[in-house]
């Protein structure tokens, strides 16, 4: 009884301090998962029916011919093979594509038709699917303010200074709430987000990484296509690039789709869509998105409060390596080597150790492309 009794008063007091912005079962699950996905509400995106396949390589050696510094003990680091690495770290995912090859694959249920969850990869693309709305003329520049468009969504004067390039690259001058992000992860209506909508910054001068702003331009693409966010994504991205599976959006309840987040597809759909930007938005011959978008997004641009390493939701990796990523939540990625042509997809289990936690695994990748 005692123990019931304390748990009950902690959560109490956790919805005192955290406030109405938190939903229930936020506090209640705290940590996202992988087992999020099987019960939070979604929609669908259908596989193409003429889909697009990887080759596969002749070779099957490569996990035990990689030798890899895993620097993540607390002592010494470890020489691993790349065999070792995914069994000492709760990798669910790890392909390695090289010129549309397939070298290498590791799945933690050997099934490679599971959907795995990316958490904040879906940002790179909402990313491209601002891209394709500009394209498409739906969005006339990144220089337009977002309150031509959503007007009344916040009161604070700051709001009117935010261009639409201030949301894609993080510069809104949007306060970052952990209250407002587990609305948007765990709530059942997000448009009450909007409510919770503060100002730390002027808009365009410094970049903080947050889901809010992605959240608006999830709003403003559904507006301006008139359709919901999955059906916009299948129409251009899902079925143009061959994708071999369906996938799941999560969406509340209202079926608003969350744009910076929670998108479930096969890590062999996710190396498309890195396909798809290693070649600059072409797809077997067709120009699809715009290169002068993909080469501008890939930028290491400084401009109105952006930083060198991080442009409209991707992570621009080291000089030497030319390298970029898409990455969410526990370290869930998309790499892309272009010098090289290699995709590299990597999802992974919330970490449980220290070890675990402190894999750097962009260094890993970067030793693999070394080898190869």
């Amino acid at each position: 009884m005692i123990t019931k009794f304390y748990r009950f008063s902690v959560f109490v007091f956790l919805l005192a301090v955290v406030g109405c912005a938190v939903p229930l079962r936020g506090v209640i699950y705290l940590n996202p998962d992988l087992k999020d996905h099987k019960w939070l509400h979604a929609h669908e995106m259908k596989a193409s029916e003429t889909p697009f396949r990887f080759y596969a390589s002749e070779s099957t050696d490569l996990g035990e011919k990689i030798g890899l510094n895993d620097w993540s003990p607390p002592v010494v680091p470890l020489w691993r093979t790349l065999n070792e690495l995914v069994k000492a770290h709760p990798n669910q995912a790890l392909v390695i594509i090289r010129n549309d090859t397939i070298l290498y694959e590791h799945y933690a249920d050997e099934n490679r038709e599971r959907l795995n969850p990316s958490y904040s990869v879906a940002k790179s693309f909402t990313s491209a699917l601002v891209g394709f709305a500009v394209q498409d003329g739906l969005i006339k520049s990144m220089d337009e303010y977002i309150a031509d468009y959503l007007p009344g969504i916040c009161e604070d004067a700051r709001y009117q200074r935010v261009k639409i390039k201030h949301l894609l690259n993080h510069t809104s001058g949007i306060e970052h709430a952990l209250t407002v992000d587990a609305l948007l992860y765990y709530g059942k209506n997000l448009k009450r987000a909007n409510n919770y909508i503060k100002f730390k910054n002027e808009p365009g001068t410094n970049q903080a990484y947050m889901n809010m702003n992605v959240w608006i331009l999830g709003q403003l693409l559904e507006k301006v296509t008139g359709a919901p966010l999955n059906e916009y994504m299948q129409a251009k991205i899902w079925i143009p690039l061959g994708m071999e599976s369906d996938a799941r959006w999560t969406a509340d309840k209202g079926e608003r789709i969350k744009p910076y987040c929670c998108l479930q597809a096969t890590a062999l759909d996710y190396a498309k869509f890195g396909r798809f930007y290693m070649k600059k938005g072409n797809w077997q011959g067709k120009q699809l998105l715009n290169e002068d978008w993909v080469n501008s997004t890939l930028a290491r641009d400084t401009t109105e409060g952006g930083t060198f390493g991080y442009h409209n939701c991707w992570y621009i990796g080291y000089k030497e390596y030319n390298d970029y990523m898409a990455i969410g939540l526990y370290k869930q990625h998309i790499y892309i080597n272009p010098d090289k042509n290699i995709i590299i997809i990597s999802m992974n289990e919330r970490p449980r150790t220290n070890a675990q936690k402190s894999l750097n695994w962009e260094d890993v990748f970067r030793q693999i492309v070394d080898q190869l």
